[in-house]
């Protein structure tokens, strides 16, 4: 996903855009990825949340407090 993002495109046909558009939405799932790396059927669990409601709000804001929230479960 990072080396995505971090490679360089001369055109300008979008794909920057489109790049930053799949980071905001996949930011719960990165940001759970290196916040609990011991809890990892947390990260999947915020992973398929994100992955399948994330194109709804809700769904996008589930993902992230269950990513960014300190207790187990």
């Amino acid at each position: 996903m990072l080396l995505l993002i971090s490679t360089t495109s001369s055109k300008s046909d979008g794909s920057l855009f489109f790049r930053i558009i799949l980071l905001i939405y996949f930011l719960p799932t990165i940001v759970g990825f290196f916040r609990i790396p011991i809890i990892k059927y947390r990260f999947i669990t915020v992973f398929f949340i994100n992955t399948f409601l994330g194109f709804t709000v809700v769904g996008w804001w589930l993902s992230f407090m269950k990513a960014v929230s300190s207790h187990r479960g």
